[in-house]
């Protein structure tokens, strides 16, 4: 098969692939017919899924673009919920704001669930100061250190206004430091009015392209996962019954998650958590991961502990497609996984992305590709997980 270069790390799929990719979804086949559907071979099919797939930067910018902070993510689920309608896919809405897909492929005993957060990290107006300043309380983990002199979009009943935290030029003032919340301000300037106590704001920043092989952006925790989810609502085989999950409110407690366990719909025999998980920084000498380097497996956090037949399964797959896989270091940070392995054996698969919880976080494409190879070869792969007793690492 002929495949054509876009750049010396990145290939598009193949002119069979893309016939597979075109006209999958507008059938009502099932997997066992696909072969037969499409007249090709079980090599072109193992091609296919070896692959990686190339990105959609748009769908991936506006998703980080978004304004989507806990407990105020409509913006997410609106761009979220248009996708969705667009293959006719049946979802539900709960109160909470979960949106969970379900494709209900008849016939299909076994089920796999795709999870990722759709929230993140900012801040909410608790005290209106003397004109022109607003206090904040953080929603998820800041560094107030990373705050000062950042820009901030607030939205109000009135619409999208801006702003920036306060801060002192050095010539002023050269020993100022902030050390908690307590010590900063909001100045929100002529926008005084349009405030009130209990208005979200999140630090301004834009999606950019920084180079051919890695982008920037807010959000990227978790709009990376969410963006994963996406693409492998539309492009994943049918191999197994997949639901897609998109949670809210993960930034304040895993809260959207643990509504889930009362969903009667929601039933799988696994579970993954589609995760974005820090890369590394020069302030450091104790990495959590590497970008470039692959998706990024956890055995333990906070919560969460692994069945580790499920751990060996999935560095099993990894090893037989040469997809590079890091092992993230135990007890760090927490996801949804902490209630959701409550309902069926979980793993989490994480994006490395460098500068989480600050405006501007840097992920590499590449990685992004490889996690989407990864998992969507573990649910092509998903009913040899009942035979994992004697499965060992290649």
């Amino acid at each position: 098969m002929k495949e054509k270069e876009v750049s010396t790390k990145q290939t598009v799929l193949s002119d069979v692939a893309e016939e597979v990719r075109e006209n999958l979804y507008e059938s009502n086949i099932n997997a066992v017919d696909l072969r037969e559907y499409f007249k090709i071979s079980d090599e072109d099919i193992d091609n296919y899924l070896k692959e990686l797939d190339p990105i959609d930067l748009d769908l991936l910018a506006s998703l980080s673009n978004a304004f989507g902070v806990s407990n105020f993510e409509d913006d997410v689920k609106n761009i979220i919920t248009n996708f969705i309608e667009n293959y006719n896919y049946t979802y539900t809405v709960d109160i909470k704001g979960n949106i969970t897909v379900f494709k209900d492929i008849p016939q299909e005993e076994f089920k796999v669930a795709l999870a990722s957060h759709i929230d993140e990290v900012g801040f909410i107006v608790s005290e209106k100061m003397k004109y022109p300043y607003v206090k904040v309380e953080p929603i998820g983990g800041w560094d107030v250190k990373n705050l000062l002199s950042s820009k901030v979009v607030i939205k109000t009943k009135s619409g999208y206004v801006k702003g920036v935290f306060a801060s002192l030029p050095p010539h002023i003032k050269k020993e100022f430091s902030v050390k908690e919340f307590s010590d900063l301000y909001v100045d929100v300037d002529c926008n005084y009015d349009l405030i009130e106590i209990g208005d979200p704001l999140l630090l301004e920043s834009y999606f950019e392209v920084i180079s051919p092989y890695s982008v920037m952006g807010k959000a990227f925790d978790n709009r990376v996962g969410t963006y994963i989810n996406l693409h492998l609502l539309k492009n994943i085989d049918p191999f197994v019954d997949v639901l897609h999950i998109f949670t809210v409110q993960e930034e304040l407690g895993l809260r959207g998650a643990r509504f889930i366990l009362n969903n009667e719909r929601f039933r799988a025999n696994l579970i993954i958590i589609l995760e974005t998980t820090s890369a590394e920084s020069p302030y450091t000498d104790s990495q959590v991961s590497y970008v470039s380097k692959g998706p990024v497996l956890t055995i333990m956090d906070k919560s969460y502990i692994a069945n580790p037949k499920f751990i060996e399964f999935v560095k099993f797959i990894a090893n037989s497609l040469d997809i590079p896989l890091q092992i993230k270091k135990p007890n760090i940070g927490g996801t949804d996984a902490g209630y959701l392995q409550d309902l069926a054996n979980t793993i989490i698969i994480s994006v490395p992305a460098k500068y989480i919880h600050t405006n501007y976080q840097i992920v590499h494409l590449v990685d992004i590709q490889n996690t989407i190879k990864l998992i969507k070869n573990i649910i092509r792969n998903a009913d040899f997980i009942k035979y994992l007793k004697d499965i060992t690492v290649l």
